[in-house]
C-alpha cells in the first residue's frame, strides 16, 4: 500500500508538470529526462528480496515462445537503474518479453513480469525494431498484480533499447527506462549503470479527451481465420463493446478520454482465450483522427483453447493468507471479492451441519435415494472423486473461485452439479504454454487479459444457466417426481413472459454491480490495468445474497390491516404477503426451506387469545386454546409458505422430505410464485375493558421444519452453518 501511495504522490507531481506544460510553462522540445527514484534500500533488504524471488518467483519464470511456426530469435538486455534481466523473443512479427528482478529502492522488492504483443523490423534480429505489447506483473513483496501497455524501442545496431510504459497506477504517469544488450551468464553491471524511472507523460502524444474516435477492428484466430460474434472493446470501457460480423470485423467508437495515451483493444469469443492489441496515440497505423474512421485496421489474434480437462490439476486456494509464498491465490489480488465470497453460503457448502444432518436422515429413511449431495455441496472434491463418501471437507472441496471460473459448459441442469450438469476444464499446470499456475479462468468479460490468469470469455457467465447446474434438479426427477430443486425452472417460467425492461437474470439480483465498497464506503472501480479503472457497475458482488433480511425486502411486500367486528367485538387482522420482486418462488430451493408468517395480538402488554381464522400450523403436539405472546411459535395465527403433503389434515399438516419419491399430485406447493399473494385472516378476542389491540407480525425464513423455532433445531450448529432462522420482518400495528 505504501508503494501505491507514494506512487500516486509521484503521479500527482507529474500531473502538475503536465498541467504546467499545457499552460505554456514548458515546450516539448525543452523537456529534460530526469530520473525520479526512491532512495536505495540497504544491502540486507536487497538480499532478503533476492531470496524471496528465488522462493516465490522462479517457478513462474518460464514463459512460452511467441505462437506460430518458424524460428524464434532471442536476446537479453539489462534494463533500468536496477539492471533487470529482460529476455525478448520474436517469431516473425509476434513478440514476447520476460523480465524479473528486485527493485532495490526502499519501497521495492522482487517481482516478475511477462508481456505479449507485436514487433516491427527484420524477423531475424532486433535491430531498429519497435515492440508494442501489454505486460502482466506479479509483485512478490507486496503480493499484488498489475498490468498495462508498453513499448520497447531498439537501437539501429540492436545493442541498446529503451522502454516506455504506464507506471504508478495513475493514467497520467508514464515512465521511460534505458537498457543494454548482454549475453546469458554475463556479470551483472553496477547499480545505476543505466537510467530508469524517468517520467515522460509531458511529451507523450495524447488524444483529445472530448473528441470521438472510430477504428475498424478485425479479430482472427492465430492462423488468420476471421472470427464472427467476437466481443470487442476498449479495455475497461464496457460501453464501447461491439460485436464482429461474419468477416470478423467491427467498428469501434470511443472518446479520447477513454484511452488518451495508448489504446488497448480487447476481444473475446467462446472457445478462445481473450486477446488484445495495443497502439499508442501517434501510431501511423491505424492512424486515429478525431471525428473520422481511422484509415488502418486494428488486428487482434485469439488463441484457440484446448478443450481438455486435467484431473491432476490442483485447485488454487482462494485465500491469500493460506500460504504467504503463494502469489497466485485469488484472494491476494481480489480481496474484496474474496471477503464477499467467504461470508457467503457458497463458501460454506462443504462444511454444513444442516446438509450433513439431512443426508443422514435420507440414508436412514430411504437408503435407495440418489446420494447426489456432493455434486453441488462438495463440487471441487466430487469432480475428482465422485465416489467418495460424504464428510465435511472445507472450502477447497466446495464452490470456490478457481472451481467456478473453470466451468466451461452446463448441460442438463437436472443432473446434480459436477455429477453431470457441469463440465470443467482444468489445465495442465505443468504446461509451458502459459505463465503462472492457473492458466485458465472463464468469465463474462472480454477485456480481462492478465497473462497469469489466462482469461477466456465465456457467455455462459452472463446467463442464468450457469447457476442452474446446482439450483435445479437432483433427486427422483427421472421417475417423474419433483426434483430436489426447481429454482431454475421457476425462473424460466417467469422470465418467458418478461419484457426487456422487466427481465432480470439470476446474476442481476444475486450478483449485482456497483455493490462492492472499500472501507471508506467508496464503490470499487476495480483496475482493468494500472491507471485504468472499470466502472463500479462492472464490478459484480460475490456475496450471492439470498435469504438475507434486507435482500428479502426487495422480493416481498407485506401489508397489514386490522378492524373490529362490530357484531362480535373481536378484532380481525389481515396480513397479505405478495411476491413482488423474486423471479422464482418464495421460498425457493429444497423443501426444507419455509417462510413462516406469524400473527399475534396484545393489549397493554397482555397476549390476546386467537379465536379463529388462519394459523401457521407448525407443531402438532402444541397445546391449543392458549393466548400466545409474540414470538411464541406454537401454531400462532398466520400461514406457512412451503410444501406440504396433499392428504393431510389442514390443521395437522405433515411436510414431505425433499429427497423422497413424491408424485406431484400428492403434494401441495404453497410457496409464493412471482406476482402471487397469500393472505392470512386471524380473529382475536376483545381486549378486557375494550380498547384497540396491537398486532404484531413476524416473517421468518427457516431451514428445516423447526416447529418451535431455534429451540427445535435437530442438528448441532457448527461455525460454518448458515443461521437456521432469519427474521425478515417484524411489524407492529
Amino acid at each position: 500500500m505504501r508503494s501505491i501511495l507514494l506512487g500516486l504522490a509521484l503521479g500527482a507531481l507529474v500531473i502538475l508538470v503536465v498541467l504546467w506544460i499545457r499552460a505554456g510553462g514548458l515546450r516539448s522540445d525543452e523537456f529534460e529526462e530526469v530520473e525520479e527514484y526512491f532512495p536505495r534500500a540497504n544491502a540486507e533488504q536487497v538480499r532478503v528480496w533476492e531470496e524471496e524471488w528465488q522462493r516465490k518467483g522462479e517457478r513462474w519464470a518460464d514463459v512460452p515462445d511467441p505462437p506460430g511456426e518458424g524460428p524464434v530469435v532471442r536476446a537479453r538486455y539489462w534494463l533500468a537503474r536496477d539492471r533487470y534481466d529482460m529476455e525478448v523473443r520474436r517469431r516473425g512479427n509476434r513478440f514476447v518479453v520476460a523480465i524479473a528482478g528486485v527493485a532495490e529502492h526502499i519501497y521495492g522488492g522482487a517481482w516478475s513480469a511477462y508481456g505479449e504483443g507485436r514487433i516491427t523490423g527484420d524477423p531475424r534480429d532486433f535491430r531498429g525494431a519497435v515492440a508494442t505489447f501489454t505486460w502482466s506483473c506479479l509483485g512478490l513483496r507486496y503480493r499484488h498484480a498489475s498490468d498495462g501497455p508498453a513499448r520497447l524501442v531498439f537501437s539501429e545496431d540492436g545493442r541498446r533499447c529503451h522502454a516506455i510504459y504506464m507506471a504508478w497506477e495513475a493514467p497520467e504517469v508514464w515512465a521511460k527506462s534505458y537498457g543494454e544488450r548482454h549475453e546469458e551468464g554475463d556479470p551483472r553491471p553496477a547499480y545505476g549503470s543505466y537510467r530508469g524511472q524517468i517520467p515522460i507523460a509531458p511529451i507523450l502524444p495524447k488524444l483529445d479527451d472530448e473528441a470521438e474516435y472510430r477504428v475498424r477492428v478485425r479479430v482472427t484466430d492465430l492462423d488468420g481465420a476471421p472470427l464472427r460474434d467476437a466481443l470487442v472493446q476498449i479495455k475497461g470501457r464496457s460501453r464501447t463493446r461491439v460485436q464482429t460480423d461474419r468477416s470478423g470485423e467491427a467498428l469501434l467508437t470511443f472518446r479520447g478520454a477513454d484511452a488518451p495515451y495508448a489504446q488497448s483493444y480487447c476481444a473475446g469469443r467462446a472457445g478462445f482465450r481473450n486477446g488484445e492489441t495495443v497502439h499508442f496515440s501517434d501510431d501511423e497505423d491505424p492512424g486515429l483522427v478525431a471525428g473520422e474512421v481511422a484509415a488502418g485496421v486494428v488486428r487482434i489474434e485469439l488463441p484457440t483453447l484446448e478443450l481438455t480437462d486435467d484431473s491432476d490439476y490442483a485447485w488454487n486456494h482462494p485465500s491469500g493468507a493460506h500460504d504467504e509464498d503463494d502469489v497466485m491465490a485469488c484472494g491476494t489480488c481480489h480481496p474484496w471479492h474474496y471477503d464477499q465470497w467467504y461470508e457467503s453460503r457458497h463458501a460454506r457448502m462443504a462444511d454444513n451441519g444442516h446438509v450433513t444432518w439431512e443426508r443422514q436422515q435420507m440414508l436412514a429413511q430411504e437408503p435407495g435415494a440418489p446420494d447426489d449431495c456432493q455434486g453441488c455441496h462438495q463440487p471441487a472434491h466430487a469432480v475428482s472423486q465422485p465416489d467418495a463418501t460424504w464428510q465435511p471437507r472445507g472450502v477447497l472441496a466446495g464452490n470456490h473461485c478457481d472451481l467456478c471460473h473453470k466451468i466451461h459448459s452446463a448441460g442438463d441442469p437436472r443432473e446434480s452439479g459436477m455429477f453431470g450438469a457441469y463440465r470443467v476444464l482444468r489445465p495442465d499446470a505443468a504446461t509451458s504454454g502459459r505463465p503462472g499456475g492457473i492458466h485458465l479462468v472463464f468469465g463474462s468479460s472480454a477485456d480481462v487479459t492478465y497473462a497469469y490468469m489466462g482469461a477466456a470469455y465465456n457467455p455462459l457467465f452472463q446467463t442464468s444457466h450457469v447457476c442452474a447446474g446446482c439450483h435445479q434438479g437432483g433427486g427422483h426427477w427421472r421417475s417423474g417426481s419433483p426434483p430436489k430443486l426447481d429454482t431454475y425452472e421457476e425462473w424460466r417460467r417467469w422470465a418467458a413472459n418478461r419484457t426487456d425492461d422487466e427481465f432480470k437474470s439470476c446474476l442481476d439480483c444475486h450478483m449485482p454491480g456497483a455493490e462492492t465498497f472499500d472501507k471508506t464506503g467508496r464503490a470499487m472501480d476495480q483496475m482493468a490495468w494500472d491507471g485504468l479503472h472499470r466502472s463500479p457497475q462492472d464490478v459484480h458482488s460475490h456475496r450471492f445474497l439470498g435469504s438475507d433480511a434486507h435482500f428479502a425486502k426487495n422480493a416481498l411486500d407485506v401489508s397489514i390491516t386490522k378492524r373490529r367486528d362490530e357484531a362480535t367485538g373481536e378484532w380481525i387482522a389481515e396480513v397479505s404477503v405478495t411476491n413482488t420482486g423474486a423471479g422464482h418462488k418464495v421460498p425457493t430451493g429444497t423443501w426444507t426451506k419455509r417462510v413462516v408468517v406469524g400473527v399475534w395480538a396484545e393489549h397493554e402488554g397482555k397476549a390476546l387469545l386467537q379465536t379463529g381464522g388462519d394459523r401457521a400450523w407448525l407443531d402438532a403436539a402444541a397445546e391449543q386454546g392458549v393466548a400466545l405472546d409474540a414470538g411464541d411459535w406454537r401454531n400462532p395465527g398466520g400461514l406457512v409458505l412451503g410444501v406440504r403433503a396433499a392428504n393431510d389434515d389442514q390443521d395437522r399438516p405433515s411436510y414431505p422430505r425433499f429427497w423422497q419419491r413424491w408424485p406431484a399430485d400428492q403434494i401441495v406447493d404453497e410457496r409464493l410464485a412471482p406476482g402471487e399473494t397469500r393472505r392470512a385472516v386471524c380473529r382475536f378476542e376483545t381486549p378486557p375493558g375494550g380498547g384497540e389491540p396491537t398486532i404484531e407480525v413476524r416473517v421468518v425464513h427457516r431451514r428445516g421444519r423447526l416447529p418451535r423455532g431455534l429451540a427445535s433445531v435437530p442438528w448441532t450448529l457448527g461455525p460454518n452453518d448458515p443461521q437456521p432462522e432469519v427474521l425478515w420482518w417484524r411489524i407492529r400495528k
